[in-house]
């Protein structure tokens, strides 16, 4: 990839002066023994089963597919519980045949998919055009410079010990691997560990035969507790990732009981090489983490362009969850759209906290968790199941990414100094000059783009953001009161820093909302060309159309009256989902406000983002104004605070055709 491998309320109150007592969640060590219950959590996943005193995830499990005692044989893999045969190079099993769902006619993006007559298939979805950069082949879209039945030409296929690279056919790096053996997503291992030695002598080796050391994720899932195609409970030693923890270490997981750790890359450590097959480049199959040929979720929203990871990924900082969502072209899911996700019936989770891209201290990020997902409620419930709580950015904790399932391509316009990341979004290349939280969010709305989430900002370093000034700057991530006033997040790196820590005090803080002058960035996003708005019957009172400065066409569709009944922001995020868009975040209703939103009732407009300060509850950020009022400045007392999200209020939904 480009430039990197990359905050108190009691019930019905909206003031900022309450006080409840209540404490976060502690960590949670992935394929730990069974052990006793921690705050809630328990101490095996709802999706795993104790067997040989492990928690194996009997879905996928070679070794104990469906039950405890059910070994697959020789060859078989293990899906949805059930042993089935093992396909190569990243193909499905369909009724007992291999497919590739990337591009099949007949299996496309699932086993069940049959294109219509005139469509081709490309990155797994039925359309009337390849995307860009493929090539029709008899109706299936091939990227000819990696594609090893359609390599350099439509007709040309490579040997069974070749791959495709730039677009001709070469020896395969799998041949070069150490007792090569496949997983079950079409990932060629070494079939025995390789000699401990520094991290960056173990990638030097890898690479040298186009392989590269694998995910943390991606060692996990072949972990004896996981599917068990790779690690064995004897694989005790702790083997290098390709993730990194802080500029000067790295992650490691092991593949006896999946427990993920972090080590200085000084240090030496076992570890396997990995062939992966051509990922896609959007979000969609092989980049979505979950069962073969099912590991992508198609959320709700507008045009259903998103995909969700199916299951859980192994447990991480905070920096590495965004790194890692970053690596397969996605990004770490935020708590609305888990829970929308939630809401629609992805189905049931694993039970354990999930980090999310919100946070709401400095300190700490908002966590999300669910089993069945039934009742499940976007607040704090002393750490009961399907529900929200917070914890240290620097805890490790499963995540899900999030993507766009097709390109569209980076941000369509120019943008002064810009940069643009590899999944389109577009910022500026140096720190744009200090100024007040209000004119850095009307600077960066007035060139067409927006101040970026504390996430989001932390995402772009990931992936290469250049020079880093080692100031904090502005991101638009409200944290809270902390008894004196309303936070934001602020965020630092220094030059281009990929492995930034994402950790208070060293490159994550707090500054006020209302005070000061900081330098910041801005995000400008893709924009969808096809998504022209929702219907007007789908908007409270018809949808207020707001466009964005400059020629990209990005816009807004933003209710034009507060939605009845009022509502909790449970039932909020749920309204919002089934009319295809969301929940207003507090920066879309500063965008939308200080840009003529119609219809202010001065009643508080309830909003996603959750926030924590000086006592230990769950609030949500809240807005007002009257009428008209483009002097709204999202500043306390006289335009926000915050409320319960578990008190019916007013709110209003937000569409848009940003690829965000």
């Amino acid at each position: 990839m480009a430039g990197a491998l990359f905050w108190l309320a009691v019930a019905g109150c909206v003031v900022a002066a309450c006080s409840l007592v209540g404490s976060s969640v502690d960590g949670y060590a992935s394929g730990a023994a069974p052990a006793s219950d921690v705050d809630g959590q328990a101490a095996c996943p709802a999706s795993s089963t104790t067997c040989d005193g492990l928690c194996v995830d009997t879905a996928s499990n070679v070794q104990h597919c469906g039950d405890c005692p059910t070994a697959c044989k020789a060859g078989e893999a293990c899906t949805a519980g059930r042993c089935a045969i093992a396909c190569p190079g990243g193909q499905v099993a369909c009724n007992g045949l291999c497919y590739e769902l990337a591009n099949d006619l007949q299996h496309c993006g699932s086993c069940t998919t049959q294109c219509k007559a005139g469509e081709v298939c490309g990155n797994g979805k039925c359309t009337a055009n390849c995307p860009a950069g493929q090539d029709n082949c008899g109706g299936s879209c091939a990227n000819l410079q990696t594609d090893a039945k359609h390599c350099g030409t439509c007709t040309n296929a490579c040997g069974p010990n070749d791959e495709c690279v730039g677009g001709k056919c070469v020896i395969a790096c799998k041949t070069q691997l150490n007792q090569g053996i496949a997983d079950p997503w079409g990932w060629s291992w070494d079939g025995l560990e390789r000699a401990a030695t520094t991290w960056d002598k173990a990638s030097a080796i890898c690479q040298a035969f186009r392989g590269r050391l694998p995910t943390a994720s991606e060692l996990y899932r072949v972990s004896a507790t996981q599917s068990a195609t790779v690690g064995q409970t004897g694989n005790t030693n702790r083997l290098w990732s390709i993730v990194p923890y802080g500029p000067l270490a790295y992650i490691d997981v092991r593949l006896s009981d999946a427990v993920s750790a972090q080590t200085a890359t000084a240090t030496s450590l076992n570890y396997r090489c990995v062939c992966p097959p051509p990922l896609p480049a959007v979000y969609s199959g092989l980049n979505c983490n979950g069962p073969a040929g099912s590991a992508c979720y198609g959320v709700d929203g507008e045009n259903k362009r998103h995909n969700l990871d199916a299951q859980d990924r192994v447990a991480l900082h905070k920096a590495g969850a965004l790194w890692e969502c970053a690596f397969n072209r996605g990004h770490l899911a935020t708590p609305r759209l888990l829970a929308e996700a939630i809401q629609q019936g992805i189905g049931p989770g694993s039970g354990l906290w999930l980090h999310t891209a919100d946070e709401v201290r400095y300190d700490l990020d908002a966590l999300v968790h669910w089993t069945t997902g039934t009742g499940f409620v976007y607040q704090f419930t002393s750490g009961g199941p399907n529900s929200m709580s917070w914890s240290l950015t620097t805890t490790f904790y499963p995540f899900r990414c999030v993507g766009e399932s097709y390109s569209a391509g980076p941000h369509p316009a120019p943008v002064p100094d810009e940069w643009i990341g590899p999944l389109g979004q577009k910022s500026e290349a140096n720190d744009l000059a200090a100024a007040t939280y209000l004119a850095a969010n009307d600077q960066c709305w007035a060139l067409g783009g927006h101040l970026p989430t504390a996430s989001e900002l932390g995402e772009l370093v990931a992936e290469g953001l250049p020079n880093g000034s080692g100031t904090f700057l502005w991101t638009s991530d409200e944290t809270g009161h902390d008894g004196t006033s309303f936070t934001v997040a602020a965020k630092s790196w220094k030059g281009v820093e990929p492995g930034n820590i994402y950790d208070n005090p060293s490159n994550l803080t707090w500054v006020y909302k209302h005070t000061g002058t900081l330098p910041y960035r801005c995000i400008f996003y893709p924009v969808d060309t096809a998504y022209t708005g929702p219907p007007a019957a789908s908007c409270a009172g018809g949808c207020t159309t707001i466009s964005l400065p400059g020629a990209s066409g990005a816009k807004e569709w933003i209710d034009s009256f507060d939605r009845a009944p009022p509502a909790t922001v449970t039932v909020a995020l749920d309204t919002c989902r089934k009319a295809g868009g969301h929940l207003a975040s507090q920066r879309d209703l500063l965008d939308g406000v200080r840009h003529s939103l119609p219809n202010g009732a001065t009643a508080p407009i309830l909003t996603s983002d959750p926030q924590i300060g000086t006592a230990s509850t769950m609030l949500v950020g809240v807005g007002t104004w009257k009428n008209i009022d483009t002097k709204y400045d999202d500043l306390y007392p006289a335009y926000t605070t915050w409320a319960d999200p578990a008190t019916a209020r007013p709110y209003r939904c937000v569409f848009t055709n940003e690829l965000r």
